[in-house]
This record gives C-alpha cells, sequence and structure tokens, in this order.
C-alpha cells in the first residue's frame, strides 16, 4: 500500500495524520499544499475541489485508488485509531466568513474534522488563504472561534494545538 497525504504545516488533524502512520510505523510522500501551487492543484483535481486538510491518497492511480478528506475519513481509510474530531454540537454550525480582500460576508460550514487553510469568495472569486500561522480560513476571517481553537482555549503561536488522540 503507498500513502500520499496533502497538508499544511499549521493543521492540527494533519499533525495527528501523521503521528499515527508513524506510530503504525506506515511510510508516506507528503505535500505541503501551501508551499506549493502544483500540489494544491493536484489534490483539488484527485478530490474535486476539496480545499481542506488533510487528503490522504491510498494507492494512487492504482484500481484500488482510495480518498479521504478530513481526519476522520482519512482514519477510517487507514484503518487506524478513533475519531478527534469536534463535538457533535460544532457539527453542522456555520460561520461568516468575511473577505480580506473586498470585505464581502458568506456562510459557511465551519469544519469538524479538517482544517481549511483556502476558500473561494463568492464575491471577487479569488481564492483566499488563511493568515500568518492560522490553521484555516475560519480562524483568520470568520465570525465564529475555529472548534479547534474553541476546543483547546487558544492557539499556540497561532497554530491550533490538538491533543493527540493517544495522549487524552
Amino acid at each position: 500500500m503507498t500513502i500520499e497525504i496533502y497538508t499544511t504545516p499549521q493543521c492540527g488533524f494533519c499533525r495527528q495524520i501523521k503521528a499515527l502512520l508513524k506510530e503504525h510505523h506506515l511510510t508516506y510522500e507528503e505535500h505541503d499544499v501551501t508551499a506549493s501551487d502544483e500540489a494544491l492543484r493536484e489534490m483539488q483535481t484527485l478530490t474535486n475541489g476539496a480545499m481542506s486538510v488533510p487528503v490522504v491518497v491510498v494507492d494512487k492511480g492504482k484500481s484500488s485508488q482510495g480518498i479521504a478528506v478530513g481526519f476522520d475519513d482519512a482514519r477510517k481509510i487507514l484503518r487506524l485509531g478513533q475519531s478527534a474530531g469536534a463535538n457533535s454540537e460544532d457539527r453542522g454550525a456555520l460561520a461568516n466568513l468575511t473577505c480580506p480582500k473586498c470585505g464581502h460576508k458568506q456562510k459557511a460550514p465551519i469544519p469538524t474534522a479538517s482544517c481549511v487553510p483556502f476558500y473561494l469568495c463568492d464575491g471577487c472569486k479569488q481564492v483566499v488563504q488563511a493568515a500568518g500561522d492560522d490553521c484555516c480560513v475560519f480562524c483568520s476571517y470568520a465570525d465564529r472561534p475555529c472548534p479547534l481553537k474553541a476546543k483547546d482555549g487558544a492557539c499556540e503561536g497561532g497554530v491550533c494545538a490538538l491533543r493527540s488522540p493517544h495522549s487524552q
């Protein structure tokens, strides 16, 4: 089995999936979608446009290929560990994202098992990236705190730090 993962350095869920892979002695190839436009395009092609990470691809290009978007689906496709997703009260919650480029406001579902480092603004049609060391656009531009930030109280050094599911 070959494993490729599409990540960002700030994503707590990305760190968790990498820790699980290492714990189970599984090797993987990692692609940072914030460092490479090519990696971002490839991830979006594989997932029909996903803008959230982690994305895990098993047996890429083979008839047995499997693709998972988000920590919980990645954990399932790899048959590893238990869920670290947000509480059920966070599921289905909406936030207003304000585009830093044009000021347009749009509602979007707050992710509970992935980080969303990019979003497409409905106003200016530009792709917006999370600011600085924020893990996602919800940390940077939403009117509600990112559930990961809220769960842990605050981001450490601007990076949402999730506890490993094995340390709880």
